[in-house]
C-alpha cells in the first residue's frame, strides 16, 4: 500500500476515491503503479477532509463511492475508513452511491439503511456471467460469487437500498452470447432493483492498463482472445458481437418489466438527490 495524499478528498463530480487501485485479481484494473497491478493507494485521512467539505457545503447531493477502487477491499475490514466516511455522509444528510464486488457491503447495512431513510443509497453491483468460473476469472476469485450477488441484491433491495446491476465487463466471445445475458436478465428483474445497466454493451479500457488488459485476456481466454484478435482491433473500446441488435433486443426486456437499461437514464437516477424529509430537489454531480 501506499499513500495518497491529497488536499480535496471529493472530485468536482462528488467522486469519493479512498482507496486507489484493485486487490482483486481483476481482468480490469483503473490503474498500475510501479508495475504492479495488485498496488492500491489509500487516503488515510479521507474521513477527517470528506467532514470538512461537507460541513462548508449548503446544498446537498451524491456522493460516489469506488470509481477508482473498490471501497470494500481486503483493507478496509482493517482499516474502517468507508464506514467512518458513510457515517459523516449520513450525518450531514447526503446521499451515496457505492460501486462495489464485495459482500463486506453488507457490513454498512445498518448506515446504509439510516442514508436510504432520509435521503437515496444505492449500491451497484456487476454481474458479467451466471457462470462462477468464468466469473472469477473475470473479477477475482476474492469477489463475489454469482449466488452471493443475488444475496446481496435481495438483502440491499429489502432494506431499501436501491441496486443497480451493471453487465460488465462484457468481452466478446467471452460473456456477450445473447442468449446467456437473456438468462441473466430474466432472473434479475424478479428482484424490486430500479435498474439493469447494459452499458450500451461498450467496454472501455483505460489506455494506462490497456496493455495489461490484452495480456490478461489473451492468458485467461485464449480461445476466445484468438476470435476477437481476428476479427477486431485490440483498442480501448470493444463492443459485444451484433451490438446494436442485441442491446436493443434486451433493453425490450428489460423495460417491459418497468425498469431502465439505458446507461444514460441510469446515470441520471444515481445523480438524483431525494430529500425524504422534506420533499425532493434535482442535484447532479
Amino acid at each position: 500500500m501506499y499513500r495518497v495524499e491529497s488536499k480535496n478528498v471529493l472530485t468536482p463530480q462528488n467522486g469519493l476515491n479512498i482507496y486507489v487501485g484493485r486487490t482483486e485479481n481483476s481482468i480490469l484494473l483503473t490503474e498500475i503503479r510501479d508495475g504492479d497491478p495488485m498496488e492500491i493507494g489509500v487516503k488515510y485521512d479521507a474521513p477527517e477532509l470528506l467532514a470538512g467539505a461537507l460541513k462548508s457545503r449548503r446544498s446537498k447531493g451524491m456522493i460516489l463511492l469506488g470509481n477508482l477502487g473498490d471501497p470494500y477491499n481486503s483493507h478496509e475490514e482493517e482499516l474502517g475508513l468507508v464506514r467512518k466516511c458513510l457515517k459523516i455522509i449520513e450525518y450531514y444528510d447526503y446521499g451515496v452511491i457505492i460501486n462495489t464486488y464485495q459482500k463486506a457491503v453488507l457490513r454498512d447495512l445498518d448506515i446504509l439503511s439510516g442514508i436510504a431513510a432520509k435521503t437515496k443509497a444505492v449500491v451497484e453491483i456487476s454481474l458479467p456471467t451466471l457462470d462462477d468460473d468464468k466469473l472469477s476469472l473475470i473479477d477475482g476469485e476474492e469477489t463475489m460469487t454469482v449466488d452471493e450477488r443475488f444475496e446481496v441484491i435481495e438483502t440491499l433491495s429489502h432494506e431499501g437500498i436501491k441496486v443497480i446491476v451493471r453487465l460488465d465487463p462484457l468481452i466478446p466471445f467471452v460473456n456477450d452470447d445473447e442468449n446467456e445475458l437473456a438468462e441473466m436478465i430474466d432472473r434479475l428483474i424478479r428482484y424490486d432493483i430500479p435498474g439493469i445497466d447494459l452499458s450500451e454493451g461498450r467496454l472501455m479500457v483505460r489506455n494506462a492498463v490497456r496493455d495489461f488488459f490484452y495480456q490478461q485476456f489473451k492468458e485467461r481466454f485464449p480461445e476466445e482472445y484468438d476470435r476477437f484478435i481476428s476479427q477486431y482491433e485490440a483498442t480501448g473500446e470493444m463492443y459485444i458481437r451484433n451490438c446494436q441488435e442485441t442491446v436493443k433486443h434486451l433493453g425490450e426486456i428489460i423495460s417491459s418489466s418497468g425498469k431502465l437499461f439505458d446507461t444514460k437514464q441510469l446515470r441520471l437516477y444515481k445523480r438524483k438527490y431525494e430529500n425524504k424529509q422534506m420533499g425532493e430537489q434535482m442535484t447532479l454531480f
